[in-house]
């Protein structure tokens, strides 16, 4: 994953690779039939971090604040992740197979903060509108601010106008 959110599918030199794993190009292939198979698992481990796993850990929380307030850590919280959408994007304007999970993927995490909104109390359109923008708002803030470290009062100061503006009802 490392090198496709540095440089996309061009890091992904099966030679390289195979160098840097230690392995032979034929033992790389034994694990992978080819070099797409390779970047689809990429692209499936990737969803699995960064989506799934986030929804499954917020649900320890009781409250829906609660868990609201832990994915806007764990969204505003991480920077210096490399560009794996931005890379991913690119691929899936010339696979469609990655448009799709590129899709479903958003539409996923849109869905799982809307759902929280509503249990939250706003109404399925407000709801909906505040998780749209609160998804886009993270795309272009992250853009922003992927090669800065942040320190815990200013990602929970962020948090906090984030709370305050979009979603105390």
């Amino acid at each position: 994953m490392k090198r496709f959110e540095q440089g996309g599918i061009e890091q992904l030199v099966i030679e390289k690779m195979a160098v840097s794993l230690g392995c032979s190009k034929s033992s790389f292939y034994w694990y992978f039939n080819n070099r797409s198979s390779y970047i689809r698992q990429i692209v499936e481990t990737w969803k699995e971090q960064t989506t799934q796993q986030v929804i499954a850990a917020s649900i320890i929380h009781a409250t829906a604040d609660e868990r609201i307030r832990d994915v806007l850590t764990r969204m505003f919280g991480t920077t210096k992740r490399g560009d794996f959408l931005f890379y991913l994007r690119k691929l899936s304007l010339k696979d469609g197979t990655y448009h799709s999970i590129l899709d479903e993927v958003e539409q996923m995490r849109m869905e799982f903060m809307q759902q929280l909104f509503i249990q939250k109390g706003m109404q399925p359109e407000k709801a909906f509108q505040r998780s749209w923008m609160l998804y886009h708002y993270y795309l272009g803030w992250y853009e922003r601010h992927k090669q800065e470290t942040l320190s815990d009062e200013a990602i929970q100061q962020h948090i906090h106008m984030i709370w305050t503006e979009w979603i105390s009802i």
